[in-house]
């Protein structure tokens, strides 16, 4: 605490000066330094009488100035306090003490009191040596660290400056603990400024500061609790260099094993995305299971920052760029098995804390949704028309949806089903979310020039058979994507549309030539998800009769529903199903197309000509079998023409 504002209020706090004459001291030190002479806030203080040399070595210790800084064994040795004989017992004792400080053992071994102790490492470190009875705490500073880290490591904060620094003072038994301080200062984010005390007077010190302050810590060991695994087993990737810092000390330790456990419960719990969302008072926790947000446990407000930059660290993020979205990823082992998390962070906006960070995981586990295509709740009719599309030698199978309906996993699905080794797959993706063995994936990369349509060009140079493409988001993607499909090549993508017969109208507005168009698609799949029923509370339910006239459903068709029990948590769903449709064109969908017709009449015509199952069919078929509910049906679906 070299600072002499910081110096100054430390004095105010222990009632030595008042403001009045701690600004008097100030100007005195700044005037005499204009005309080249420094003097010390203690030197000012003495000198004008407002207080006694006295005092202040009764406060603030022994405050001698080392000009060199030596080893505290040394130090005890030059100046007499120990012998050559009591510091070398000292040092071979420290060697079997388990990491205690050689300070510590020669107070252990009565070769030095700790009043004398703690003058010399304020001697060493210019750190003032304070009484902490004598000193007024802040009234929330215990929530800048937490007890149990305050115990573990025998440091206490105190109280925050008031002057622009705005420093944290943390009173430390050790101040030779550089690490510790470093710690300290990440985890609270601003100036921390250390004086030092006793053992003894910390211990009072936290007693009284945390007392009453328990539930904050109660409903974090709520959040924590039921994890046996301390730390987040990570799994490199590349070259295996990780810039993250070790925590060891208490309270990083419990930073680690909440960012374990919500990875971990959320994984367990079958979660797609883990939500965390910073507000005024606490982190907000959310998982989206089945495809709906469920709030977890809060995580305190005072671990808020340190749980963020945890996860930062993890994904390989910039932590100190905090003005704009970012993205990572990072793999864990779970039960055995790798976990893939890609992670995006996004800047927002709080009233009180300014600028904080939202970051949402998403869960890419590739032990989960790898289901055949003969498992993954197709029509008879529907699944053999398109086994007989991926299996064509030509041309292109779309799969459409919005975001989360599940139209990766069903091009993962159709790639299994095709896998042979006479045969040369080849994925461009943005990102890769599941390695296929066999299969030969590129992760798109914008920035260094590989898009879509440079990875098409360099595909057709590699002799596929197959080139899965993520998405056809753009003209020049989609033109060499259909020249691809002309030329021989079988091609899978994904499109944004809300039905099969929209892929059509969306493709033209791309600026693509109808003719190619209806040539190269050879199915459009349109695809939802529902949320399914819990097959052990699933019950008949009653449909009104309002709703069977709307949708012409007759009286004997049956519908259910899930009660709700413990094993769907009340919730009368368990998991999700998909309901399909499949556009194949044939000769009358094809004029439609090359005239330019509306998707509406499109759909029209393929469910008058190809007999076309439509999403609403299909999911009232689905809602009939008990899979899933006739209000998750019709929510997912359009209605039809």
């Amino acid at each position: 605490m070299k600072d002499s504002s910081s110096l100054g209020q430390l004095l105010v706090r222990v009632n030595l000066i008042d403001e009045d004459q701690l600004r008097y001291a100030e100007d005195e030190i700044k005037f005499w330094a204009q005309k080249g002479k420094k003097l010390t806030l203690a030197q000012v203080l003495v000198k004008a009488n407002m207080v006694k040399q006295e005092a202040l070595t009764d406060i603030l210790g022994v405050q001698m100035q080392s000009v060199t800084k030596k080893r505290i064994g040394e130090m005890l040795l030059d100046q007499g306090f120990i012998t050559q004989d009591q510091l070398n017992e000292a040092l071979e004792k420290q060697k079997t003490s388990g990491g205690k400080r050689l300070g510590r053992v020669l107070v252990d071994l009565k070769f030095i009191d700790e009043k004398k102790l703690t003058d010399i490492l304020c001697c060493q470190f210019e750190v003032p040596y304070v009484k902490l009875d004598t000193i007024k705490l802040d009234e929330k500073v215990y929530e800048f660290i937490p007890e149990d880290q305050c115990k573990a490591n025998k440091i206490v904060p105190l109280y925050v400056t008031k002057d622009a620094r705005q420093a944290l003072v943390v009173a430390m038994a050790d101040p030779t603990n550089v690490r510790l301080r470093d710690s300290i200062k990440f985890k609270v984010k601003r100036n921390v400024d250390v004086v030092m005390a006793s053992e003894q007077d910390i211990k009072k010190t936290i007693d009284t500061l945390f007392a009453g302050h328990g539930p904050a810590e109660e409903s974090l060991a709520e959040l924590i609790g039921g994890s046996g695994e301390d730390e987040l087993e990570t799994v490199e990737r590349g070259n295996g260099n990780s810039d993250e810092p070790e925590l060891t000390d208490e309270e990083g330790r419990q930073v680690v094993k909440i960012v374990t456990t919500l990875i971990h419960e959320a994984i367990a719990r079958h979660a797609s995305d883990i939500h965390l969302e910073p507000q005024e008072t606490f982190l907000k926790l959310r998982y989206r299971i089945d495809g709906d947000l469920q709030v977890m446990s809060p995580i305190p407000a005072r671990l808020m920052p340190q749980i963020l930059s945890r996860i930062k660290l993890l994904s390989k993020m910039d932590i100190a760029e905090k003005r704009k979205p970012l993205d990572g990823r990072f793999t864990v082992r779970y039960k055995g098995s790798e976990v893939d998390l890609r992670v995006s962070s996004f800047p927002i906006s709080l009233r009180k804390r300014g600028v904080c960070e939202k970051i949402v995981m998403r869960i890419l586990d590739p032990n989960s949704g790898q289901f055949p295509l003969k498992e993954m709740g197709f029509d008879a009719r529907v699944l053999k028309q398109f086994i007989d599309a991926i299996n064509a030698p030509n041309g292109i199978v779309l799969v459409t949806g919005p975001t989360g309906s599940g139209k990766s996993t069903t091009l993962y699905a159709s790639i299994r089903e095709i896998l042979d080794s006479t045969i040369n797959i080849s994925t461009m993706e943005d990102p890769v979310e599941l390695n296929i063995d066999g299969v030969n994936q590129g992760q798109i990369n914008n920035a260094a020039g590989f898009t879509f349509a440079a990875g098409i060009r360099a595909l057709l140079r590699q002799d596929p058979d197959v080139i899965m493409i993520g998405e056809m988001r753009d003209q020049e993607t989609s033109t060499m994507a259909i020249e691809a499909a002309l030329t021989g090549h079988l091609v899978f993508s994904t499109l944004h549309t809300n039905d099969a017969a929209g892929a059509f109208p969306r493709l033209l507005e791309m600026g693509l030539e109808p003719f190619l168009v209806s040539t190269a698609i050879k199915g459009v799949l349109a695809q939802r998800l529902v949320r399914r029923i819990c097959k052990n509370c699933k019950e008949p339910v009653e449909i009104s009769q309002e709703l069977r006239d709307e949708l012409h459903l007759s009286p004997d068709m049956q519908f259910y529903h899930g009660r709700g029990c413990e094993k769907c948590d009340g919730s009368g769903f368990k998991g999700r199903c998909g309901i399909y449709e499949f556009l194949v064109p044939n000769e009358a969908v094809r004029n439609l197309v090359i005239k330019r017709a509306s998707g509406d009449e499109i759909k029209r015509e393929a469910i008058k000509s190809c007999e076309m199952i439509t999403l609403r069919m299909d999911g009232i078929n689905k809602a009939l079998q008990g899979q899933t509910t006739l209000e998750q049906a019709i929510g997912a679906s359009t209605a039809d023409e």
